[in-house]
């Protein structure tokens, strides 16, 4: 039974259709992948499903629950958070603080801003940090992290709510080989416990991570599929005018 569900998603921009009649589902436990040339209307799509935008025909279903027309906030408290392409912490924070916040807001009152947590969501934030390798840098200051350690550290304030979608915003942009790496094992490693849809350019780390791929044209489906499928797609191949990427990450 599938978890999340996009039925017919259609929004205009004047007389610019960004997002024509897509539909996509993504089932516990599965990683799939939305990938697309740029302009295909993926961050349309985006916007869409995490709120930001509203559609003008369609559906946007989580574990049985109608999110359509819903707030972002309303969205959150459903199961669906979401990593932006642009990382969102606070970056003369602390990771811990930063952490202790997401927690904060996923149980609000309960602590003060900067101030002593209850044991319960400080123990909750340090279980964050230990998920995706940051426990030991709780001290250090978000801002001067390494690109690839805040990018780790946006992925924790979004798994604070505890979601049962992840909306993963292209997580290995600007990072080297090492990095893509480690967020690849670590991004792997969620999906015990919730579903992920991903949007990325790194078509290694996609073919890498996804159960099934999604590629979007002009804001229309082009084609959905297994990696093996979507590999060896001609269509996919043409649109990526047969470039190194589709071939080189068989």
């Amino acid at each position: 039974m599938n978890l999340f569900v996009v039925d017919g998603l259609v929004k205009r921009f004047g007389a610019l259709l960004a997002t024509d009649d897509v539909s996509l589902d993504v089932a516990m436990g599965e990683i799939h992948a939305l990938i697309g040339p740029n302009g295909a209307g993926k961050s349309t799509l985006v916007n869409l499903i995490s709120g930001l935008l509203a559609p003008d025909a369609g559906r946007i279903v989580l574990d049985g629950r109608e999110l359509t027309g819903r707030p972002m906030e309303a969205r959150i408290r459903a199961g669906l958070s979401r990593c932006f392409q642009i990382t969102s912490i606070f970056p003369e924070a602390t990771v811990l603080q930063n952490l202790l916040l997401a927690v904060q807001a996923a149980h609000p009152g309960s602590l003060r801003l900067f101030g002593r947590a209850d044991a319960a969501l400080h123990g909750q934030a340090v279980a964050l940090a230990e998920r995706v390798g940051l426990a030991s840098a709780l001290d250090r200051v978000a801002g001067v992290l390494p690109h690839g350690a805040q990018r780790q550290l946006d992925v924790a304030l979004a798994l604070a709510p505890r979601p049962k979608l992840l909306l993963l915003d292209e997580p290995m942009a600007g990072m080297g080989p090492e990095d893509s790496a480690r967020m690849t094992e670590l991004i792997r490693s969620l999906r015990t416990d919730m579903a992920i849809l991903l949007i990325e350019h790194d078509m290694k780390a996609v073919f890498a991570l996804a159960d099934r791929i999604t590629v979007l044209v002009y804001g229309r489906v082009l084609v959905s599929g297994t990696v093996d499928a979507i590999r060896n797609d001609e269509r996919v191949q043409a649109v990526y005018l047969g470039t190194e990427t589709v071939e080189t990450a068989a």
